[in-house]
């Protein structure tokens, strides 16, 4: 799952809705973390604290949860739920749980 050769897609409502930098970021962590990524479904929340950007990243299968402050220098801070979805042979999908 997760292989760095698959096509990365977004929804038309991610591009136009989040900022370049946590588009990059949730891009640049699937790349790397890819042999983590067990489960088809990858969930980003980003949130604020102490106006800080924050990410709790997780997966449900086997269960997995990362929390991450991430230093996103062009970037203002978003509280927001992404999903990252492997569809096999399609490609990877990024989107918002309200674009499924």
């Amino acid at each position: 799952m997760f292989e760095s050769n698959k096509p990365i897609y977004m929804t038309k409502t991610i591009s136009e809705k989040l900022s370049k930098g946590h588009r990059d970021f949730i891009v640049h962590y699937i790349v790397e973390k890819q042999s983590t990524l067990e489960d088809y479904l990858q969930i980003f929340e980003f949130y604020i604290e102490n106006n800080k950007q924050w990410l709790i990243q997780r997966q449900e299968e086997p269960n997995r949860e990362t929390t991450i402050c991430l230093e996103l220098v062009k970037s203002e801070p978003i509280e927001c739920k992404v999903w990252v979805m492997d569809q096999g042979g399609e490609g990877i999908i990024i989107l918002f749980p309200e674009d499924y």
